[in-house]
């Protein structure tokens, strides 16, 4: 892993904003701090400009000149970072954290770390480092694996499990079997342990042209001290969301399999 740059969310945003991205910019500035008036804005990105002045990445004398005041380096690497095609999202949100891994050039991929939506923390890996990164990032572990349980549900019923309102009633219109149901507990009290969230790695392909961020596909799981549970969507017409409890191995091969997939596909 090669580090490039440690920053504040106001320093990111006022980077990629000089460097000719500001509509992206603002995205980075808001999700943080909110929106500002334009005197607000001024003066967060005055004061913000000196501390890149203390770590040498902004020339004053280049912008008393009316020219870019960003090192050649970081504008180079702020151009690779908004301009990259795939994006691959881990969230954690008990952590306060997430992990974005950005396509940066041939086999060489962004890791880009963020804490509280404060600290943004970038280095170059490669892709063969992505499943250990992921697996490094999420820290996974169990006593021992319980053994294979696992039910289903309907699209609608797997959009409830974040509402503990309507948890009971999930289970009381999915038509579960004994073991079904006994694993619909297990993952009940696993997920009311993460406050009725569940983790997810998705992953992005970006339209250069029109701007946007197209999603090609999505992992929701969740760990849990006898094993992570998986969410698979199938063919099933009925209750297309499987939902079972995996084991290291599994955690393992999927992982991998992200790395393999993504090598694949720039």
């Amino acid at each position: 892993m090669n580090h490039l740059l440690t920053c504040t969310t106001e320093e990111l945003a006022l980077m990629v904003s000089v460097a000719g991205f500001p509509s992206v910019a603002k995205g980075i500035a808001e999700t943080a701090i909110g929106s500002k008036t334009e005197n607000e804005w001024v003066a967060i990105m005055e004061a913000t400009s000196h501390q890149l002045i203390m770590k040498r990445m902004w020339d004053p004398a280049l912008e008393e000149k009316g020219e870019l005041p960003l090192t050649h380096e970081t504008l180079k690497f702020i151009e690779k970072y908004v301009n990259s095609g795939w994006m691959i999202r881990c969230s954690n949100a008990p952590q306060q954290s997430v992990l974005m891994l950005h396509h940066y050039e041939d086999d060489e991929w962004l890791m880009h770390l963020i804490d509280r939506d404060i600290i943004h923390e970038f280095a170059l890996i490669t892709s063969s480092q992505i499943h250990e990164i992921i697996r490094d990032y999420y820290g996974i572990e169990f006593p021992k694996f319980v053994g294979e349980h696992r039910f289903a549900l309907t699209d609608e019923a797997f959009d409830l499990l974040s509402k503990p309102d309507e948890v009971e009633a999930v289970r009381n219109t999915s038509s579960l079997t004994e073991n079904e149901d006994a694993a619909f507990s297990m993952f009940v009290e696993d997920l009311q342990t993460f406050n009725w969230t569940l983790f997810n790695i998705s992953n992005f392909s970006m339209s250069m042209n029109e701007d946007e961020m197209y999603l090609e596909n999505i992992l929701f799981f969740l760990p849990s001290s006898r094993g992570i549970w998986i969410s698979e969507y199938t063919e099933d017409e009925q209750k297309p969301i499987h939902i079972h409890l995996a084991d290291q191995q599994e955690w393992q091969e999927i992982l991998s399999g992200i790395g393999s997939m993504v090598t694949l596909q720039v």
